[in-house]
């Protein structure tokens, strides 16, 4: 399926060179497109005037279809469904589906491109759950508290892990990490016990989930409790400096590697609902050392250009965009230093807050 799609991509990525006010073109293939990218398309993708290939590096295990799509009682996979779940570069850190980027890395660099790779730091559930890292989320109907699917950054052993496996990452000869928004950390989410014992001690009150109105969060409305923002904010800056610290880790042996952290449109149309939803706050990631802040392009930023340029640093800004949004992005002012990535979706919602 990459196959045939990807040839599509780069008919569709705009004939754009490398200029001043915009230096960084890239071309993100659907999911999968790296067990297929060899020479050809890598030719083609430069020729089209891209300089940087965004691929993903890893790959998670499907849900299963609800009975209702077509899925089966037992909860199995469709037949040629693949479930394994891993990355695509040598590491000792997750299983190993095909260790492939570091030649195309090398392929792409003979062709004067980048490559960016794309992960999320909390969807990685190739992790045995038996390690007991997994995210808590309350769940507001039965007011109970259930183990979720995602990795808890609080937990203290997960900064190590993260610090291995982006070092191996890195070590592949990629030229810059795309962090992915999602599965992003909602509401409900981040109430694990370490969590919880860290906000006691910093904010000096324990945080008890059943008394934030979390189930204001179904209805998409922002009437929590006072409490809840404490919470949501302590929560926010917490789950970042992690990051930061992760990423701050691996650069001392790889000093060169750029890092770009994705938001969602909230962010900057709806900051408040950005805070809630997502635990994102776009002002708050000016204080620390991310390259780029990657943003989804609709066509409400061209009338917040400026208030956009005020949250984020000079040449901080990535576009992320479909290919048929080119005249459309064209119309936006950009910064020198700052750029496009053209996206395939495999998603047709993408990534908002109806997407989730």
């Amino acid at each position: 399926m990459a196959r045939t799609k990807i040839p599509d991509l780069e008919r569709r990525l705009p004939p754009l060179r490398p200029s001043v006010s915009s230096q960084i073109i890239g071309a993100f293939p659907r999911p999968d497109a790296i067990e297929t990218l060899d020479d050809q398309n890598l030719s083609r993708i430069r020729q089209s005037g891209a300089n940087t290939l965004v691929v993903r590096v890893a790959r998670n295990r499907p849900s299963p279809p609800s009975l209702a799509e077509g899925g089966s009682a037992k909860g199995a996979l469709p037949p040629g469904e693949r479930s394994e779940a891993g990355v695509y570069f040598k590491t000792d850190w997750a299983p190993v589906v095909q260790d492939r980027l570091a030649e195309l890395v090398k392929r792409a660099h003979g062709q004067s491109l980048q490559v960016w790779a794309a992960v999320s730091v909390r969807g990685m559930d190739w992790i045995d759950p038996a390690l007991g890292w997994s995210d808590w989320r309350f769940n507001a109907s039965t007011a109970e508290l259930v183990r979720a699917e995602t990795l808890d950054l609080m937990h203290p052993a997960v900064p190590e892990y993260l610090v291995g496996f982006f070092s191996d990452l890195a070590a592949s000869g990629v030229d810059g990490v795309l962090l992915l928004a999602n599965p992003a950390s909602g509401p409900g989410d981040g109430f694990s016990s370490h969590a919880r014992r860290s906000f006691e001690r910093d904010v000096g009150q324990p945080i008890d989930p059943g008394r934030l109105q979390l189930a204001q969060a179904r209805d998409r409305s922002l009437d929590f409790a006072p409490e809840f923002w404490r919470w949501i904010g302590w929560k926010q800056r917490e789950q970042l400096k992690v990051v930061e610290g992760v990423m701050r880790a691996v650069r001392r042996t790889h000093p060169g590697l750029k890092v770009a952290l994705e938001v969602h449109p909230e962010a900057v149309t709806s900051p408040r609902a950005a805070l809630a939803w997502y635990a994102e706050d776009l002002l708050d990631l000016r204080r620390y050392r991310i390259d780029y802040i990657a943003l989804p392009f609709s066509a409400s930023l061209e009338t917040r250009m400026t208030q956009l340029a005020d949250s984020v640093r000079a040449g901080q800004l990535l576009l992320v965009a479909d290919p048929a949004e080119t005249n459309q992005v064209r119309s936006v002012s950009l910064k020198a230093g700052s750029g496009v990535i053209y996206r395939e979706n495999s998603q047709p919602s993408g990534l908002t807050n109806r997407g989730r």
